[in-house]
């Protein structure tokens, strides 16, 4: 079945719909349906059986800021399913597919992947299981292990870093961690000044030659291999056992993160998102989507007519004013120097400056007189050449030119995406272009979408 086919069974309100869940626990698996479904016996699976236990279709909320909701699975147990309470469910994957009676299980689509939290309740013939986006799996810290004497997680450095700090892990040697993953470069430096070292990047670590003086304050200048934002995605993708997804759609600028505190794949997303002005999700096959958010050109993706939309629920949410001005703080100094060697201050007035600030900064501004509120932003970002964040400056600041509008509308048609261009033919929003942010799947084959114009 083509993707095209399946949208038009989608929109067609006669079809026979139905959900199936298949939810693996520590003993295996369970498959569950709203309605009675066996699968044909050319699908050779070896249980074609789904039990018709769900009580109703299970609400889905998908987002652009990573965040998916769900409403809790509630099970029908006429007394064939109450061992099931005792089953070991938390954290184990909750599969949710949509397709017709009628069809063969290969050709149901996946709606999204859960993680079971396990069972809320169990009584009067009820049992409620919660479940949570699976996205939340990327929260868990990611484990570099640990300094020596219990100093904390050996920091993690990822792209390009004009200065970090370094942590010395040896009372023999002088030898000191910059990274928990292995670097392409890495120069040592002494209150600003380089000085000779034997880099052990394999293990981003290095040796000084020379002892530090009683005034030295030891930094590093290290390069890791994952400098753009499409391959951070990729290194988080792979170090949680992810995939990402062919859409995503990323700008190749050069990007630099340091952390010597605990931190997780979703901290570092968040931060790629809020540099690139993006969003990410978790699509339907789990995989990690991560696209630039900008203003829609040329033809609508998708277009609601007043036959599409329920009355009365269009809504306005928010208007965020626009932009007069933008900085965007970029190039960060990860171990800014109080003291700096005087003959870095002699030779290099620039470098030593900038040793003793945190942030390098880029700023636009453009002229709103019809807008005399308009407001002046400041964002901090992962990026590292001037260049680079010259043209994002220009690019941000264009976009947030106009006030940007957020609505929201429910719609009989189920086949509304994330990111996809879009135009409502009702009321004051009629025949303008928006972008897709959030899509909630509701009961009788509705929807809840938000956009922003």
């Amino acid at each position: 079945m083509t993707d095209q086919e399946f949208e038009r069974w989608l929109e067609s309100p006669s079809e026979r719909r139905v959900m199936l869940i298949e939810m693996d626990h520590g003993g295996g698996t369970v498959q569950i349906a709203d309605q009675p479904y066996l699968a044909p016996m050319g699908d050779d699976l070896a249980d074609p059986t789904y039990l018709d236990v769900l009580s109703e279709a299970v609400g889905i909320s998908t987002r652009v800021d990573g965040l998916i909701e769900y409403g809790d699975l509630t099970l029908i147990d006429d007394g064939s399913i109450t061992p099931w309470l005792h089953y070991a469910w938390r954290g184990w994957p909750v599969r949710i597919l949509l397709g017709d009676m009628r069809w063969s299980r290969h050709d149901f689509r996946p709606l999204a992947v859960a993680t079971n939290q396990g069972v809320q309740s169990g009584r009067a013939g009820r049992i409620v299981m919660r479940i949570s986006d699976s996205s939340a799996l990327l929260d868990d810290p990611i484990d570099t292990g640990s300094l020596p004497d219990d100093a904390g997680p050996v920091p993690l450095v990822l792209g390009r870093v004009f200065n970090a700090p370094t942590y010395r892990v040896s009372t023999q040697t002088l030898r000191y961690a910059v990274s928990y993953l292995p670097l392409q470069s890495l120069y040592a430096r002494d209150i600003g000044n380089i000085v000779p070292r034997t880099a052990h990047l394999a293990d981003g670590e290095m040796t000084l030659d020379n002892a530090p003086g009683n005034q030295s304050d030891i930094t590093a200048a290290p390069i890791e291999s994952h400098d753009t934002p499409l391959e951070i995605v990729q290194w988080v993708a792979a170090r949680y056992g992810r995939e990402v997804a062919p859409t995503t759609s990323l700008p190749s600028v050069r990007v630099g993160l340091q952390s010597s505190n605990e931190i997780s794949g979703a901290q570092i997303l968040d931060a790629l998102a809020d540099t690139l002005g993006a969003g990410w999700m978790i699509d339907a096959l789990d995989r990690i989507d991560m696209r630039v958010l900008t203003a829609p050109t040329g033809a609508a993706e998708i277009t609601l007519e007043p036959d599409d939309v329920q009355d009365a629920t269009l809504q306005l949410d928010e208007i965020v004013p626009p932009w007069a001005s933008l900085t965007l703080r970029w190039g960060r100094n990860y171990a800014p120097l109080n003291n700096v060697a005087a003959i870095v201050d002699q030779n290099d007035p620039a470098l030593a400056a900038r040793l003793r600030q945190e942030w390098r900064e880029t700023s636009r501004s453009q002229s709103l007189p019809d807008y005399p509120l308009a407001e002046a932003v400041t964002l901090d970002t992962l990026m590292q050449d001037a260049g680079e964040v010259a043209t994002e400056c220009e690019r941000r600041l264009a976009y947030h030119s106009v006030p940007r509008e957020h609505w929201r509308v429910t719609t009989y048609r189920p086949t509304v995406a994330l990111y996809q261009s879009i135009i409502v033919n009702v009321g004051t929003v009629a025949g303008r272009l928006g972008r897709v942010t959030a899509v909630r799947q509701l009961a009788g084959g509705k929807a809840e979408v938000e956009f922003v114009l």
